[in-house]
């Protein structure tokens, strides 16, 4: 069985247009969000056995935070791609993990998030809210027999739900 965790990243500031999007970092709201996702994820399941994060500031700050919080051993890897790549080439990606790794949590952006999570899971998420986490299961043992409509949704926490 495989275990995805999508991770939206955390809200982030716009206060200054002069910053381009892949240096914005996270508002006060996103720094509070995102430690309470990683003791809300603590709670609920064990350690992803691979991290992933797209390379945007906010991104990382969400993941170093969440990561606090659930799983502060991990070590974290960081990928252009989830900056810039679509739903079909972050699939490409998962992929090429190894069959040996069980869970992967990956870190990055709307709406592509949104995309690839509805896609696998063969259901329609409206759109990813920030700081928002879908978990997804597959029963296949090799990560690259993943594709559209191979995943469950297991679970989908965010930060105003309720």
């Amino acid at each position: 069985m495989k275990n995805l965790f999508l991770i939206r990243h955390a809200k982030s500031s716009w206060d200054n247009s002069q910053i381009q999007d892949h240096e914005r970092t996270l508002n006060a709201r996103g720094l509070q969000d995102a430690p309470n996702m990683g003791k809300t994820l603590k709670a609920l399941y064990a350690s992803p056995e691979k991290i992933i994060s797209s390379t945007a500031c906010r991104a990382k700050e969400t993941i170093a935070l969440i990561k606090a919080q659930w799983c502060p051993l991990q070590r974290v890897e960081y990928d252009k791609l989830l900056y810039e790549g679509s739903a079909s080439t972050i699939l490409d990606k998962i992929q090429t993990f190894p069959s040996e790794i069980s869970s992967v949590a990956l870190v990055f952006h709307n709406p592509t998030i949104t995309q690839l999570a509805s896609l696998l899971g063969s259901s329609s998420i409206p759109s990813m809210p920030t700081c928002g986490v879908v978990i997804l299961s597959s029963k296949n043992e090799k990560w690259n027999f993943l594709e559209v409509g191979s995943c469950t949704i297991e679970n989908f926490e965010f930060p105003q739900k309720s």
